[in-house]
């Protein structure tokens, strides 16, 4: 009977090592974080936000040219650690049919922004989506669909004279502050003019406005009497709202959302993608 426990001890251990190196359960509890910028003189083609799968999994994703170049590149991201995690971009616009897709390396880290370079030479026009995928387990963490922005919609966005060097993002950011809200906006020039861009994928039941303010951060609560431009009232979908030429953007670093009573209820900080990102996914 003893000879017949150590001959199963024996067995259980190397059993046990298999089954960690497998799974590597600790790593569920570990985080690492990356903070890249974004490749200079970069192009937004088309832009999508996470959703979690097999592990809650949040973020933006985004296609980026650059210099002839293509990326992909996620911003405040946030997934689980696991074993031989891997981000592929996904041919077609259904993130979980991973058939076909094109792996564009190991996940740098479950948290904190990053960039893919794509390989030379792929039709973007095919690859509309992107997954977190587990090789080691074939599971899927999460995954985005890659979309062009609707004012774009009547355009082949994929091809080169949909997105010339004339058209350039200045700033971006994402709603904060309020959970009730979810979306993007950005400040852009495109053949010598200005807008504000306004991308909401999620709004609140009740009436809401949208104000650029000369300011670099906002708080909730009281607007703050400084100079500012009215972009309207918030709708969901993405529309465009025209800015003065003489502005500023540099100066204007903060969009406020007000409610009927004019409260400060969410805000946007407005970044270059040349900064360090101070905006978080809520």
């Amino acid at each position: 009977m003893r000879l017949q426990k150590k001959t199963l001890a024996l067995v259980a251990i190397p059993l046990a090592l298999g089954g960690w190196a497998a799974f590597r359960p600790e790593l569920l509890f570990v985080n690492q974080t990356v903070s890249e910028k974004a490749p200079a003189m970069t192009q937004s083609l088309a832009m999508g936000m996470f959703e979690s799968y097999a592990h809650e999994t949040l973020g933006e994703a985004q296609l980026l040219s650059a210099e002839g170049k293509s990326f992909l590149r996620l911003t405040d991201f946030h997934t689980s650690n696991g074993p031989d995690v891997r981000v592929l971009l996904v041919k077609g616009d259904n993130p979980q049919n991973v058939e076909g897709a094109i792996e564009l390396g190991t996940l740098k880290g479950n948290k904190g922004d990053q960039n893919y370079a794509i390989p030379a030479g792929t039709n973007l026009s095919d690859y509309r989506a992107v997954n977190i995928w587990c090789k080691r387990f074939s599971v899927a963490f999460g995954g985005a669909r890659l979309e062009v922005p609707k004012e774009q919609a009547r355009q082949d966005f994929f091809q080169v004279a949909s997105y010339t060097p004339s058209t350039v993002e200045v700033t971006f950011g994402k709603i904060k502050g309020n959970p009730g809200f979810a979306g993007r906006f950005a400040l852009v020039e495109t053949d010598g003019k200005r807008f504000a861009k306004l991308d909401l994928s999620k709004l609140p039941a009740g009436s809401f406005k949208a104000t650029l303010v000369k300011k670099e951060t906002l708080e909730l609560g009281t607007l703050p009497k400084l100079p500012s431009i009215d972009l309207g009232a918030l709708r969901q979908g993405v529309r465009q709202v025209s800015i003065p030429k003489e502005i500023d953007l540099w100066l204007y670093r903060s969009i406020a959302i007000t409610d009927e009573s004019g409260k400060v209820i969410a805000t946007v900080s407005l970044r270059s993608a040349q900064e360090k990102p101070t905006l978080f996914f809520i």
